[in-house]
């Protein structure tokens, strides 16, 4: 009797692998802040509260490893992340100066782009993989102002990067993972990505301050598609003869 080749049954999805991929999203966040503004003249001083709700979508990239434990399906892994972002967001502040002037003043915070280095642990439940996140970040944000009073105006902003980890600059989420296919696998996760708070204080003439509060912490909702490489992953079971 000739043999009869038979392929073998679909074999496991094993995680462990390199990957790379895209993803895009969106982030929010809302926050209060106290602000004082001092401008030229008797009595041109002013200060309150008010806050900035700020949204937008975001994208980028995400590369890593995972290595599926021999045990528990524990899965372990790292992943690094560059993301552009168009979150950004801006309040307006109609006040009075202690002279009795009216001012006006807007106050706004765009979020240009961050990245993460993070350790991921997930459980391997078939194709299925629900994990937590956590690590390191870094991100840029600008921060703005316009202020206007009879015979004053002024506008200036503010750039910086900054960089860490916990417990006051860090990321943190939860996502889950599927294989929808031997080298494909789509994700969708939540990061909480803070890089703090802190106060910035302007003084566009010797006479004058303009100063408030801002922050960078945002609630990030993304979905991503991955490409998984058969490098260092379990090899296939061989091709079956029966005879």
């Amino acid at each position: 009797m000739s043999p009869v080749f038979e392929p073998p049954p679909p074999a496991e999805f094993r995680w462990t692998g390199f990957y790379a991929g895209v993803n895009v999203g969106g982030g929010t966040d809302h926050f209060a802040f106290p602000f004082a503004i001092d401008v030229p003249g008797p009595n041109g001083f002013t200060q309150g509260r008010d806050g900035i709700t700020a949204s937008g979508p975001v994208g980028g990239i995400q590369a890593g490893y995972n290595y599926e434990l021999p045990f528990w399906h524990l899965v372990a892994g790292v992943e690094v992340d560059v993301d552009a972002s168009g979150i950004r967001g801006q309040t307006r502040v109609n006040g009075v100066l202690n002279s009795g002037l009216p001012v006006i003043a807007t106050f706004g915070s765009k979020f240009e782009d961050f990245g993460t280095a993070r350790v991921r642990l997930g459980y391997a439940w078939g194709r299925f993989m629900p994990y937590v996140t956590a690590g390191f970040t870094f991100a840029t944000a600008e921060t703005y102002y316009d202020v206007a009073t009879p015979g004053f105006g002024n506008t200036g902003s503010s750039t910086s990067t900054r960089s860490g980890v916990f417990p006051h600059v860090g990321v943190g989420g939860i996502g889950l993972e599927y294989a929808i296919a031997p080298n494909f696998t789509v994700k969708a996760e939540y990061l909480y990505e803070f890089v703090s708070a802190r106060t910035l204080v302007f003084t566009p003439t010797p006479a004058s301050t303009i100063q408030f509060n801002t922050r960078t912490m945002y609630h990030i909702g993304r979905v991503g598609l991955n490409y998984k490489f058969d490098l260092l992953s379990p090899s296939a079971g061989p091709v079956v003869a029966k005879y």
